[in-house]
């Protein structure tokens, strides 16, 4: 019975599998009719200076064109040819390098990574010589973010990979979906030892070069040397005010450092779409590229908070789902104030890449964008979108205030730090983190600098203290040693747990 059940199963499967191949989608009537406005008016429901999109259909570039502006105080236009930074969209390029690496036969997607990289270390000796490099590319570890490692450190590529061994797992692996830029970055350093070239100079000669995206650059000083690049933006009550580039992406590279446009992007879309070929040449096999389109682990929390969006997995560099029941991948990309999408619905042979050069509307923009080619181009009831996400972004605020308000309701009243004010003042260290000096004002708070980033500190309770600016909301555990000192101080950063940094001593 139970042969006959398994075989009842795997007919049903595959009867499945084979249907959703046959189904065939009637063909749009005119889905370009209204875009070109629709976008116009995003533009000012949800507050962005600058954006730039592509469609792509059946191999071929249907549309691209540049909205807004690229540079609000000189009124400089965005054109399909404009530069963004598409950020964390990067991923799938380096998942695509280490297909192309399987392809020559110098990697094994299932040998653990040790064997190529033997100074490769994390602080779980499990983990070290288990993860393999599908592993390192579809956020499966067990090591949390850990973002401030890089954010605006003064750290390149080795360094940041050497120090990987500080950091403390927060899951076993294997056990729960969490996203990890500094894993795609140890997949960059693994291309590199494999290769015997830099991740930037393999992207060049095995996917930008062939695919045609000559504009496209890796790094902010080449970005520079750009006449046609967009400056990013936040929104400061109400003005435009330049972010900046100092976020460090850049050593990083591997898992967000790519500087590309609307009409090049279409270009990638068009080789994923057509099984790793482009024009005539065959930049990845079909065999390899799929294994990048195969989902890996489920992402975590498992929430669909609409009725047409499906569960989603993760495969390798692209994030796999479904809309309205149509199969499709896709990767944001959020860097200082870029932020950015692309998506594919490999069934129906269609894709769109979305730029924009502002954080201020999150991804509202570009998720409204998207939605609404999709509905479109799979010949769909459009539906509006923007009320919806409307709702969204209030309850995501009024969530972020409940946390302030509930922050301030736990506070304990009346109570005061254990040691004198130049207890809690000096230098304190982590070996992956680094370090940050703390100085005492008049006031009773503490003013210091992280990574060249600013903040202060304000008693809370206790000996907690809370922080401002980069550390904001953070709490600061002071604790004491044997000798009844201030020894260490214990922070709590979202998405990488309880760090511990020593003071250091005189």
């Amino acid at each position: 019975m139970r042969a006959l059940y398994h075989l009842i199963l795997l007919f049903s499967i595959s009867f499945v599998t084979f249907a959703q191949k046959k189904t065939v989608t009637p063909p749009p009537v005119d889905p370009l009719s209204g875009f070109d406005s629709f976008v116009n008016q995003m533009l000012i429901d949800w507050h962005v200076p600058g954006a730039s999109v592509a469609i792509v259909k059946d191999g071929k570039l249907l549309y691209a064109k540049g909205y807004g502006f690229r540079d609000v105080k000189k009124n400089l236009p965005v054109t399909e040819k404009t530069l963004f930074g598409i950020a964390s969209c990067t991923k799938s390029f380096t998942s695509a390098a280490l297909a192309i690496l399987a392809d020559e036969g110098k990697l094994d997607w299932n040998k653990p990574i040790k064997e190529y990289l033997p100074d490769f270390q994390l602080q779980d000796e499990f983990a070290t010589r288990t993860i393999a490099a599908r592993d390192l590319v579809s956020h499966r570890t067990g090591l949390a973010r850990h973002d401030l490692t890089w954010l605006y450190a003064n750290l390149g590529r080795q360094s940041l990979y050497q120090r990987l061994k500080y950091l403390p797992l927060s899951k076993p692996l294997y056990a729960q979906y969490q996203y990890n830029n500094l894993m795609f970055m140890t997949a960059g350093v693994l291309i590199e030892r494999i290769s015997g070239k830099s991740w930037e100079d393999f992207l060049r000669e095995k996917i930008l070069q062939p695919l045609n995206m000559n504009q496209t650059v890796l790094t902010y000083p080449e970005l520079f040397q750009k006449e046609d690049y967009a400056l990013s933006y936040r929104d400061h009550n109400g003005q435009w005010v330049e972010q900046g580039f100092g976020s460090n992406v850049d050593a990083i590279g591997p898992a967000g450092s790519i500087k590309s446009n609307a009409v090049e992007m279409a270009n990638w879309l068009i080789m994923q779409l057509n099984k790793g070929k482009f024009g005539e040449k065959q930049i990845v096999s079909a065999a390899n590229l799929k294994e990048n389109h195969t989902p890996q682990i489920v992402v975590y929390p498992a929430e669909a908070p609409f009725s047409e969006l499906g569960y989603a997995a993760y495969g390798m560099g692209w994030s796999i789902n479904t809309y309205r029941g149509y199969q499709r991948l896709a990767h944001n990309g959020s860097i200082e104030g870029y932020r950015s999408q692309m998506a594919f619905f490999p069934n129906e042979n269609i894709g769109i890449v979305i730029l924009t050069n502002t954080g201020a509307a999150d991804y509202y923009f570009v998720n409204s964008v998207c939605n609404y080619f999709s509905d479109k181009w799979l010949n769909l009831p459009v539906i509006d979108w923007v009320p919806r996400l409307k709702i969204a972004q209030g309850e995501a605020k009024a969530k972020q205030e409940k946390a302030k308000q509930d922050n301030a309701s736990k506070r304990k009243t009346d109570t005061t730090p254990s040691h004198s004010t130049d207890s809690y003042a000096g230098t304190f260290e982590h070996p992956a983190y680094g370090s940050f000096v703390l100085e005492p004002k008049s006031d009773g708070t503490y003013v210091g600098a992280f990574h060249g980033l600013p903040f202060t500190l304000a008693h809370y309770h206790y000996d907690i203290f809370e922080g401002t600016g980069v550390f904001d909301q953070t709490k600061f555990d002071f604790k004491i040693g044997t000798t009844g000192e201030i020894n260490r101080v214990i922070l709590t950063l979202g998405n990488a747990g309880e760090i511990e940094f020593k003071k250091a001593v005189k």
